[in-house]
């Protein structure tokens, strides 16, 4: 059985994401692990031991606390959305997110992450994902669904992949196919054709090929800007989620760097899922 590991501090934001955890750990027939990480207190001066010891576990309290009176919150989604039958499990963490975020990959061998991304107070730069979801895609090695805060949970008809038609991707457009055809959705396939490409046509009449009885579309443009021809198709096409495949740093950062974050994130209000390469 598949695992999705959502982490969360309860806010309007992750609990906006959590509709997104639940609707992907019942196509995957996964557990969904909802993961609360909180900072230890921060304690300075003459203090006794007793009186610090004393301090943390108050603050244990009142963090386990917080997560007994949300948890109904995420409860009464489930019954809304019918989906009691998602086995659920909820942990509290005392720590960093990141270490603890790798931790429970390892550990719980999970498949996938969940975020709700809230990047309204962030640089320009991480606008779109945020600083913990952006710290996240770079650092672990499983895919990440990123559900920005203005998402709002319609369903899945329409899926972008943005593709190179290069061969390690075919696993992903795999999975993705499997999830559309639950769904009834499509997937939309945007291949940027790159200038002086002999071997395009070839490649792409062989993905054609592979794909001739999935719900799968392709459309190939000329233009050289990977953002903008996007951005365009997005705002030219209903879609419910974006799907990316983070093939080095370099493609990455250039997909969300400074000149393009502004137009992306006004335009980009759907899930962004990030596989790796």
């Amino acid at each position: 059985m598949k695992k999705i590991l959502f982490p969360t501090d309860y806010s309007e934001t992750a609990n906006n994401a959590f509709k997104y955890a639940l609707q992907l750990a019942d196509l995957r027939d996964a557990e969904l692990y909802v993961l609360h990480v909180y900072d230890p207190p921060v304690i300075s001066g003459p203090i006794s031991p007793s009186l610090v010891d004393n301090v943390i576990k108050k603050n244990e309290f009142q963090k386990l606390e917080q997560l007994h009176a949300n948890s109904p919150v995420l409860k009464t989604m489930r019954t809304e959305l019918n989906l009691e039958h998602v086995e659920v499990l909820f942990k509290v963490k005392e720590g960093l997110l990141i270490p603890e975020l790798l931790k429970a990959i390892e550990e719980q061998q999970i498949d996938f992450v969940v975020m709700g991304t809230d990047g309204q107070n962030e640089s320009l730069q991480k606008k779109i994902l945020g600083t913990n979801t952006l710290n996240t895609i770079t650092k672990v090695k499983v895919p990440v669904l990123s559900v920005p805060k203005e998402a709002h949970f319609t369903g899945l008809q329409n899926i972008i992949f943005t593709t190179l038609f290069a061969e390690e991707e075919q696993k992903t457009l795999d999975n993705l196919v499997e999830v559309a055809k639950k769904r009834n959705a499509t997937i939309k396939c945007i291949h940027i054709q790159q200038k002086g490409c002999q071997s395009c046509e070839q490649i792409y009449n062989q993905w054609k090929e592979r794909y001739k009885d999935a719900p799968v579309e392709f459309h190939i443009f000329s233009n050289e800007n990977v953002e903008r021809s996007l951005i365009d198709f997005i705002d030219n096409n209903p879609v419910e989620m974006v799907a990316i495949v983070q093939r080095n740093k370099s493609f990455f950062e250039n997909l969300f760097s400074k000149s393009t974050a502004q137009h992306l994130a006004k335009h980009l209000k759907v899930p962004l899922f990030v596989y790796k390469a």
